[in-house]
């Protein structure tokens, strides 16, 4: 059975049957936008078997995390280069991204070290990790942010005490990610998935949540996301995407390889 769904996330793209595990690991940052509410609703349309799980627009992670017991490879991506810099470090060098995160948390006592670190630009990996997971962890609402420059200019949040350093989910996230290839890049990385592969897109939305990085993702990048999908289907693969409901996001995915899988709908 195939299926589209028409709340304001999900677009499933080819047959599922539901089957999701509980994962033995959770993102450890906050993302505006994040899935870990709505793994409920997507759970259900997930193929049962997976060859490789993909994921361009990784974010938070949620759904990776939620069926990673359940799957041997992915591929999981993002065009936010700190994001990805920091899933690599949680994977490969968790233990000096601790030994970092306990410094920060150590230090976390006022307004001005927070501003100060927030101003940083630093080039080591683990510290640009440390960096990113305490400035999630610290800021207003966990929100990330960038001005047209690219950096980050979100203001501290009023937390009595933040959990600045999570070791036990970052151990677990870390041999989680074991099993991941983890890049950076967008979803034009996305090539020659196989039929049994499951691809799951969460862009930023249509009308709102356009401030994660310099450039945005305007109308363009929405239609060559749609190209896309489009081409994954029709090579076999099977592909959900999340967006919100708005005209623009009906009208892109109408037609096409969408028209052709909702001619198929049971009524």
């Amino acid at each position: 059975m195939t299926q589209i769904i028409p709340f304001n996330a999900p677009v499933l793209r080819h047959a599922v049957r539901p089957c999701v595990d509980k994962a033995p690991a959770a993102p450890f940052i906050k993302w505006a936008g994040g899935k870990r509410s709505l793994i409920p609703a997507l759970a259900p349309h997930i193929p049962e078997r997976i060859g490789t799980y993909w994921e361009p627009f990784v974010g938070g992670g949620a759904v990776f995390f939620t069926m990673a017991d359940r799957i041997d490879r992915a591929i999981l991506s993002d065009t936010n280069e700190e994001l990805v810099v920091t899933c690599q470090t949680v994977k490969g060098d968790v233990d000096s991204l601790i030994d970092a995160l306990r410094v920060h948390a150590s230090k976390h006592d006022n307004e001005g070290y927070y501003h100060q670190i927030r101003a940083m630009e630093p080039a080591c990996p683990v510290e640009i990790a440390a960096r990113f997971i305490y400035l999630n962890k610290t800021c207003y609402n966990g929100l990330y942010r960038v001005n047209k420059a690219g950096r980050f200019n979100v203001p501290k949040g009023r937390y009595k005490n933040p959990a600045i350093c999570n070791e036990e989910g970052l151990r677990a996230a870390s041999a989680v990610l074991a099993k991941a290839t983890i890049r950076i890049g967008g979803f034009d990385r996305v090539v020659k998935p196989g039929a049994d592969d499951f691809i799951y897109c969460d862009p930023p939305y249509d009308d709102c949540f356009t401030e994660y990085q310099a450039g945005g993702f305007d109308t363009d990048d929405q239609e060559r996301l749609r190209n896309a999908v489009d081409g994954w289907v029709d090579a076999g693969a099977h592909v959900m995407l999340s967006n919100s409901d708005t005209p623009l996001i009906r009208r892109l995915y109408r037609g096409g390889v969408t028209e052709r899988i909702a001619s198929r709908l049971p009524a």
